[in-house]
């Protein structure tokens, strides 16, 4: 006896499990791009402002540095809704 290892859609068709997994990829997705979109706009609030990015640290540097992790986030959820 062998296990089924897909599901049986409403109209009788077998699926393969996407549509359970899809969800925490989506979600996942948004939580990253709304934190790299909110990253990158706020940083670039505080440079266009002159008002210091992280305090005690170099502007520049500071600057950089979230701006490169705003990107990452923006990629990592871009990379989520691929997997959908």
């Amino acid at each position: 006896m062998s296990a089924s290892t897909g599901w049986t859609r409403a109209d009788g068709e077998k699926g393969h499990g996407v549509a359970m997994e899809s969800g925490p990829a989506i979600f996942a997705g948004i939580v990253f791009a709304l934190f790299g979109g909110g990253l990158l706009v706020w940083t670039a609030a505080r440079v266009r402002n002159r008002e210091p990015v992280a305090h005690g640290v170099s502007p520049v540097a500071s600057a950089t540095v979230a701006s490169v992790v705003a990107l990452l986030a923006l990629a990592l959820g871009t990379w989520c809704f691929t997997q959908v």
